[in-house]
């Protein structure tokens, strides 16, 4: 039961939102290392996103990540989710809806599928960018759902350096939870390599996880500020990393 639920929480440190975006799409690879009470995960992932349209018309963006989490009174677990995102976009504000499927693999034959379907907007202001989105997570074979409003906002400094928070409130397996979170993201001038950093902290009912993380973006092409604006900017689609974290 412990191990489920730092398998949970590990996951949701791939699924946390971040401020990352790009203008067509962008390749990524991440370190993260969570605090989970008397245990620690430390988890590596790889995620990419590339988007289509929506600069007045129908966009499509698709997503995904892979993760493996290891945990340091032993064992491991490999996680995967892949988004898919309708929206509409314009110079004020972005309004669409998403879906996601995932899976959490422990080894010895106990695995479980999930999946999140929500609704997702922004309101562009100069240079800040408010967010969220209204998700429904499910995974039936852990006989578990959730729903979620998360909020966040970003500002840019310059075209190429942001930094925002979130926080999300919900409830899951009829328990609360809240997460809060913050970050950074700055991309170098003379390439399109972006450093990007974060820390969220998640409570569920009582048992906290405390995570930091760090990674290296591959950007194609653009600011950081017109990626927000015309590309692969939508990062909310893998809400069950939360859910089940204290089945």
């Amino acid at each position: 039961m412990k191990k489920y639920l730092l398998g949970a929480a590990a996951a949701l440190a791939i699924a946390a939102p971040g401020v990352a975006s790009a203008q067509s799409g962008y390749a990524d690879l991440g370190y993260s290392t969570t605090d989970a009470g008397s245990n620690d995960i430390d988890t590596w992932q790889l995620g990419g996103a590339y988007a289509w349209g929506g600069n007045g018309s129908l966009g499509f963006q698709l997503d995904g990540v892979i993760g493996n989490h290891e945990y340091d009174t032993g064992g491991d677990a490999d996680t995967y989710n892949l988004g898919a995102h309708l929206f509409t976009r314009n110079d004020s504000y972005l309004l669409g809806g998403f879906v996601s499927l995932g899976n959490t693999d422990f080894g010895g034959g106990f695995d479980y599928d999930y999946y999140t379907v929500g609704v997702e907007g922004a309101y562009y202001l100069e240079r800040t960018t408010f967010n969220g989105a209204l998700s429904y997570s499910d995974a039936s074979d852990l006989n578990a759902d959730a729903t979620a409003l998360d909020l966040g906002v970003t500002h840019f400094v310059t075209d190429n350096f942001s930094f925002g928070g979130t926080v999300g409130f919900g409830e899951l397996a009829d328990n609360d939870f809240t997460t809060y979170g913050v970050g950074a993201e700055y991309q170098f001038s003379s390439t399109p390599i972006s450093l990007y950093a974060g820390y969220t902290k998640n409570d569920y009912d009582g048992f906290e996880t405390d995570t930091l993380s760090a990674g290296v973006r591959w950007n194609f092409g653009g600011s950081l500020l017109e990626r927000d604006r015309s590309g692969a900017s939508l990062t909310r689609n893998a809400g069950f990393g939360r859910l089940g974290a204290i089945l």
